[in-house]
């Protein structure tokens, strides 16, 4: 038998912690034949990282910081085989180009292409407990990538696929909940979930996974498990929607604290110019969500989406290039919004979830602006000083 196993950032911030983690790996070896481990930075580096660019310039290359924060995975690779050899078990470190991760994208968001597992396998082969580090890879041109925020846990599932076995997620959590316990103390905790609404969580904000590793998952049918590092108890298993738990109307809320919503107006309206404003954005690597178009009858378009705040540097550079091509347009961005979502598989057999979803929004006197619907979700903007009072209304209304 063999798995792979993810430890984040806050689970090796210590050398107390590697030091259990080695010990913990020890004895899954009496159980596992194969153990390989992917590792993220130790705990705020890459934040640390990323300040230390923004000293110099406000914008700093995109490669010249892939390169950068990619030094921070190395760190905890390199110490938790130290901690393995130290205590009589073999282990290697592997960078994401020596386990044979290949990338393409923009810098700082490029996307997995491709896994040469030969190398990993030798080593499982001669019975190292084999460490790689998250969240990176290499791309056609020998640079060093990195695969955006959460990237480590892509990289998990991804080794999880090529190498045909399960993988488990340790984080400092003890799973899934139906809403963030940090906002919602009573909220339930979840046994299962579905790849389908895991990943609808995950898009619209719920931090424990991201996208597109449980995307990953689905298309490869590995079973995720997501728990806290060291625990024996709890943990959530994500998994086909026909084997998770029965069908709830809505099964969780996920919130964005912080997002920006770029309004562009006086857009000569063509399908032409409308592309190539998306086309911009696609160039820039920017994830853009809750998207709306009016067109006056002057035959001028009017544009909005929303983005993360914490993107802005990318969103900065877009309104650059639209500005250049468009120089009639106008631009106005929003930054004090939030976003809130509702998911559940449930949705798509019950109507009128929308219209209890608003009106207890509305209830308790929360505005909310642009929406954004999908199969089994249903998303808002509402100004952010509100979001703890939305979410608890939302949450006691839904039983979550």
């Amino acid at each position: 038998m063999r798995v792979v196993l993810k430890y984040g950032g806050s689970s090796v911030a210590t050398i107390e912690k590697i030091q259990k983690i080695a010990e913990y790996i020890i004895g899954l070896k009496e159980k596992y034949e194969d153990v390989v481990v992917v590792v993220s930075a130790m705990g705020k580096t890459t934040d640390r990282l990323i300040s230390l660019a923004k000293e110099i310039t406000e914008n700093p290359s995109q490669r010249e910081l892939d390169s950068l924060m990619a030094t921070g995975e190395q760190q905890s690779i390199a110490l938790l085989s130290i901690a393995l050899n130290s205590k009589g078990q073999k282990a290697i470190s592997l960078t994401g180009f020596q386990a044979g991760i290949r990338t393409s994208g923009v810098h700082t968001k490029n996307k997995i292409e491709s896994i040469s597992s030969d190398s990993i396998e030798g080593y499982l082969k001669n019975g190292n407990v084999v460490i790689v580090a998250g969240f990176q890879g290499i791309n056609e041109n020998g640079d060093i990538t990195t695969l955006g925020r959460g990237g480590s846990d892509t990289s998990a599932v991804a080794l999880a696929a090529a190498l045909n076995c399960e993988c488990r997620i340790y984080t400092d959590v003890d799973g899934i909940y139906s809403v963030d316990p940090r906002l919602y103390p009573k909220a339930k905790f979840l046994d299962r979930i579905s790849y389908e609404e895991m990943m609808e969580m995950a898009n619209l904000g719920a931090g424990v996974m991201e996208t597109r590793a449980v995307e990953l998952g689905k298309k490869f049918g590995i079973p995720i498990f997501v728990g806290r590092s060291l625990s024996e108890i709890g943990g959530t298993y994500i998994m086909e929607k026909n084997v998770a738990l029965e069908e709830k109307l809505v099964t969780g809320i996920s919130i964005t604290k912080e997002i920006v919503v770029t309004t562009i107006s006086n857009i000569p309206f063509s399908s032409e110019n409308i592309a190539k404003i998306f086309s911009i954005i696609d160039g820039c690597g920017l994830n853009i969500n809750m998207i709306t178009q009016n067109l006056n009858k002057y035959m001028r378009a009017e544009l909005s989406f929303s983005s993360q705040l914490s993107e802005k540097y990318l969103l900065n550079q877009i309104i650059d290039k639209i500005r250049a091509d468009f120089p009639e347009c106008d631009i106005n961005l929003c930054e004090h919004l939030g976003m809130l979502s509702i998911v559940g598989v449930g949705m798509i057999n019950n109507s009128g979830i929308a219209g209890k979803f608003f009106s207890v929004l509305s209830k308790n006197g929360i505005n909310f602006y642009q929406i954004t619907t999908s199969e089994i979700s249903i998303s808002c903007s509402i100004d952010r000083e509100n979001i703890q009072k939305a979410v608890e209304a939302v949450a006691q209304e839904f039983s979550l």
